[in-house]
């Protein structure tokens, strides 16, 4: 299993943290995400073009260095206690260690994506299944953090000529991010079939 050696801080059978591959990947995209970000807010706010780069860049570096990690940390939490304590109700305990199967560790990886078991076999797939599943809640999350910056560096009162009000704004930045991590989810959903298709 050549796919995944994370740090040798983290022994095989400590599982992969997820965030030691995510958030260097997410540094990785940030200048194509802020162009493509940054022409759209220019499209439909009716931008200067460096306002617009400098507004996504401002936008996506905040909510990458924080958004990234909150995230992760906001799943981690989910997946040790709420998924921890569903797994410790006696009748789930048990169904789980008889349910062995393909389905078990996909619904496993869904459920439980910042950080993986230790499933040296099944990795190939469950690291770019879980990239997925962490595109999710950083969406939110970079949406709220990537309309506050943009408001705050474009904004104007209500009733400008201009019409950059605040709604307008978040609903522009909700839109391009959705085109954003879209192309972020098509490429991580490409990147798991082509493991699936390899096999390794």
């Amino acid at each position: 299993m050549h796919l995944i050696r994370i740090s040798p801080l983290f022994p095989a059978d400590a599982g992969v943290p997820m965030i030691l591959l995510t958030f260097p990947a997410m540094l990785a995209m940030l200048i194509p995400v802020i162009l493509v970000e940054a022409t759209l807010l220019r499209k439909w706010l009716g931008l200067q073009v460096w306002t617009a780069i400098k507004s996504s860049a401002a936008a996506n570096v905040v909510s990458t260095l924080i958004g990234v990690p909150v995230a992760w940390g906001v799943t981690l939490l989910f997946e040790f206690f709420a998924f921890g304590a569903i797994m410790r109700i006696p009748a789930i305990s048990r169904a789980a260690d008889k349910w062995n199967s393909p389905l078990a560790h996909v619904v496993v990886t869904v459920l439980a994506p910042a950080w993986l078991g230790p499933d040296e076999r099944n990795l190939y797939w469950m690291v770019p299944l879980a990239t997925i599943v962490l595109l999710v809640p950083t969406f939110f999350l970079s949406v709220w953090i990537e309309a506050f910056v943009v408001d705050r560096m474009v904004s104007v009162p209500e009733g400008d000529s201009s019409n950059l009000t605040s709604s307008r704004i978040r609903a522009t930045v909700r839109n391009a991010n959705l085109v954003s991590y879209g192309l972020l989810t098509f490429a991580a959903s490409t990147w798991l079939l082509i493991m699936l298709v390899r096999g390794k």
